[in-house]
């Protein structure tokens, strides 16, 4: 993911060069703050869990795919502060892989997010066919369908700079940039809106002494996820308005490439910032345990964490209070297992 570039320079290089040193320190941040984080949960669940549970399975493949794209961020500070010369290859790789991990997060954010809320609805139908198998055929799909998206950027990136963009023609900017808002963006965010709210709607209706927290969780992952990515495609959104709007009105079109140009500028790192924080929201959710088995201990009481307030409900609705602790009790898997 970057800026997109059309037409002429910008008009104020002073705004664009203040943009830069923004954007400097943003990646600098997140590879900061992002590296060792995600390296200590994939470290985790692949040295200490000999078989993870389909929930943690798909944090440290998001894990993995933040970091992935964090790896990336020194390149992307050394083409903020120069021409760039490492090469078209070397570039469109980079390109590629940062935006096929990019995907891959905000896809495994939005399955999370569905997963939640079929564990609070129908916990003992998801125990049953949300299985490793299934989990790692869709994870395969997912990796496949996030590089799919990210493969048009590689045909737009500019050889020279990196992380500019040249487009062939209008045609050609309106539709991968809206692709990649619609794909990236609007349908996620729209799906994590909807299983957040069903989730918090749920809880409320449970009289569980940690849905006040549970709630405050599932809160933090919509904002999240809206304050990282939503300036990158408010961007994009002016970067096609403009073109859309360059026959009627040159002041304006000039305008809103200008604003398209330096919020890129500044939205692209931004979202390098949700590679930091994606792993911890849902931890959080199980915070209370920490202290017993550190990180491994952490993920292997994450998914009887998100399971039982939908388990006990039904239970007691199925079998009455004698039951339920059966029931929750079978819904509880072993952490070595």
């Amino acid at each position: 993911m970057g800026s997109d570039q059309s037409s002429g320079e910008p008009d104020s290089s002073i705004a664009l060069s203040v943009a830069r040193q923004v954007a400097c320190a943003l990646l600098g941040l997140a590879f900061t703050l992002g590296v060792p984080g995600n390296l200590a949960v994939v470290w985790t669940v692949c040295r200490r869990m000999k078989a993870p549970q389909p929930t943690v399975l798909l944090i440290v493949n998001l894990a993995a795919a933040d970091l992935l794209a964090l790896l990336t961020v020194p390149f992307w500070i050394y083409a903020l502060t120069g021409v760039w010369r490492l090469g078209p290859f070397v570039c469109r790789t980079l390109v590629w892989l940062v935006n096929g991990s990019m995907f891959s997060s905000v896809l495994i954010v939005t399955l999370l997010s569905a997963e939640r809320l079929v564990a609070l609805v129908r916990p003992f139908q998801l125990q049953r066919w949300w299985h490793l198998a299934g989990t790692r055929r869709v994870l395969v799909l997912l990796w496949v369908v996030a590089l799919a998206l990210a493969a048009p950027a590689t045909l737009t990136a500019d050889p020279s700079q990196c992380l500019q963009r040249q487009f062939s023609s209008s045609q050609q900017l309106v539709t991968l940039l809206l692709l990649e808002t619609v794909a990236g963006f609007v349908g996620p965010f729209t799906i994590i809106a909807v299983c957040s709210a069903c989730v918090r709607s749920h809880l409320r209706q449970l009289h569980h002494p940690g849905r006040r927290r549970a709630s405050r969780i599932v809160t933090a992952v919509v904002v999240a996820f809206a304050v990282c990515w939503l300036p990158y495609h408010l961007s994009n959104g002016a970067a096609v308005a403009a073109e859309l709007l360059e026959a009627s009105s040159a002041e304006l079109f000039e305008w809103l490439h200008y604003a398209a140009e330096v919020g890129h500028n500044i939205s692209a790192p931004l979202a390098f910032l949700a590679s930091c924080v994606n792993p911890l929201l849902y931890a959080f959710a199980a915070r209370r345990i920490a202290r017993a088995g550190g990180l491994a201990g952490l993920f292997a009481r994450m998914v009887p964490s998100f399971y039982s307030d939908g388990a006990h409900q039904v239970a007691k609705q199925s079998f009455g209070e004698s039951a339920s602790g059966q029931a929750l009790g079978l819904n509880s898997p072993n952490p070595a297992s």
